[in-house]
């Protein structure tokens, strides 16, 4: 009887090292290649058919059943552990398309050994004692996949990380199959030996995963990294080179270059402000950096900033880093400065205050978490908390190599308020950067421009011409971004896709 319970217990580890490593597996496909919501969804989809392949196969070796578990356990400990490792080397070595096939066909392995553990076990009972614990077995199977999922975002991604949790959950599921073949034989043969070795060879890799991964993220970033931190939310990197250039990522995604990235915050904060020259109260949502906030506090009528960001790290990060402190010029500790983490959709769906000046200042629609802050449903939230004189701006993308995108999100805006009106700059780190201007008024250009005198880029004449588009950079019609349609990330990745595809990025 000890001896099926141990059994029902192991299903229960089996079941949480498995959906585990199809978390982990699908995660790193989404910060790598993107689109999370293809990657998910294919990953989630190649791991369900595998596992009801593995299911069909197991008939096939019912005549050790208990035996082969053990096999299957050691196999997956082994696959799955170095899973993460793999792909990291692989992105770093090879094309994408490389790693977009490597992650099918370890998530397809992972799936076919997942889909046997059940079915062995079961063989492994006589016919009275399948009917009593088969349903025992699966409950405990579908509990451990419930633990699982809520260790992933909790625990292992902002204590482990993705490269750490694969091979301390790969040593795990190894254990398993080394305890249940004790309880079995009650010695250690062969087959335990094997899975110490293996234990051993991946505490090696773990002991040595900063080292590794040190290695590795300075070939994908190019300088070397300052800081690099893993939130609930997203990886934090912050790389500098040899001329002090410090560069702020986000899921590897670039949000700034120390060397340049006044020109876009100098452009996105004091632009609208000709419009409300005396406001008080400003709304800033993303911006955790605290570099808006920079900008904004060289205007003295204002009175209070209210910073949302979901992510406290970057809060964190802006008031304890010493260089990005010392480019936000300790803005995060002015007395007038409101650091509020919280969800930028909740906050405004939940808001009752008004603002002079709102300041969209976030990441681009690159999935469908971040296509809702650029959606209808989200600028009416906007114009909610937006005073009947106020002004909303929002950061638009690149305007000649995303232009689809740009222009969706001015049209969006275009269906929400009374008036729009977009501009850009050339900033070096990113190209033709456009931002768009919305209210409930004519946006007519004020006849008396004002500006800072303490500005390192932005003057009269800039400010004028940033609103004149080329001729080879269309404003044109698309479609409304929504949340039941968010047809944002498809403009978005197609034209990134296009533009790397150009640069002969791969």
């Amino acid at each position: 009887m000890k001896v099926k319970y141990s059994l029902s217990l192991a299903v229960f580890i089996a079941g949480l090292c498995s959906i585990v490593y199809e978390l982990l597996i699908s995660a790193t496909a989404s910060y790598f290649i993107g689109d999370s919501i293809t990657q998910f969804s294919i990953l989630i989809g190649i791991y369900l058919f595998s596992m009801g392949i593995g299911a069909y196969l197991s008939k096939y070796f019912k005549n050790k059943p208990i035996h082969y578990f053990i096999y299957t356990e050691l196999l997956l400990g082994m696959i799955g552990g170095l899973s993460i490792p793999i792909l990291y080397f692989i992105f770093v070595t090879f094309p994408i398309s490389v790693l977009q096939w490597s992650c099918y066909t370890v998530m397809l392995t992972i799936g076919l050994l997942t889909g046997m553990e059940v079915p062995l076990l079961t063989f492994a009972f006589d016919s009275n004692n399948y009917k009593n614990f088969l349903s025992n077995i699966l409950s405990l199977d579908y509990i451990g996949g419930l633990i699982a999922t809520l260790l992933f975002p909790f625990v292992l991604l902002p204590f482990l990380g993705l490269f750490e949790s694969s091979l301390i959950f790969g040593i795990i599921n190894i254990a398993l199959g080394i305890w249940v073949c004790f309880c079995i034989s009650k010695k250690l043969n062969f087959i335990s030996l094997a899975g110490l070795i293996s234990i051993l060879f991946l505490a090696i890799l773990l002991s040595f995963s900063n080292h590794l991964l040190k290695n590795w993220e300075e070939k994908i970033y190019k300088n070397p990294i300052i800081l690099n931190k893993q939130s609930p939310y997203q990886k934090i990197v912050l790389t500098e080179n040899n001329e002090k250039d410090v560069k702020l990522f986000l899921n590897r995604q670039l949000q700034f270059s120390s060397k340049d990235e006044y020109r876009y915050h100098e452009m996105l904060v004091h632009i609208p402000l000709l419009w409300v020259p005396k406001a008080e109260k400003v709304l800033v949502l993303g911006g955790g950096e605290n570099l808006a906030t920079r900008e904004l506090l060289k205007h003295p009528n204002i009175k209070q900033i209210d910073v949302v960001d979901i992510d406290n790290a970057m809060f964190d990060v802006s008031k304890n880093n010493a260089e990005i402190r010392k480019i936000n010029q300790k803005a995060a500790f002015n007395p007038k400065v409101h650091l509020i983490a919280e969800d930028a959709f909740l906050f405004l769906k939940n808001s009752k205050e008004s603002y002079d000046l709102i300041i969209a200042d976030l990441p681009d629609p690159s999935n469908d978490i971040l296509a809702r802050l650029y959606s209808k449903q989200f600028y009416l939230l906007v114009k909610k908390n937006l005073k009947k004189e106020g002004v909303f701006v929002t950061q638009s993308c690149d305007v000649y190599f995303t232009n689809k995108t740009f222009n969706c999100i001015v049209n969006t805006l275009g269906n929400v308020f009374q008036s729009t009106k977009p501009y850009q700059t050339f900033v070096p780190s990113f190209g033709n950067w456009g931002f768009t201007l919305a209210a409930d008024y004519p946006l007519e250009m004020p006849e008396k421009i004002e500006l800072p005198e303490n500005l390192s880029y932005l003057d009269t004449n800039l400010a004028q011409s940033s609103f004149h588009f080329p001729k080879d950079i269309p404003l044109r019609d698309t479609k409304i971004n929504t949340l039941d349609n968010p047809l944002i990330i498809n403009y978005f990745l197609e034209e990134w896709k296009q533009w790397k595809e150009n640069a002969n990025y791969e």
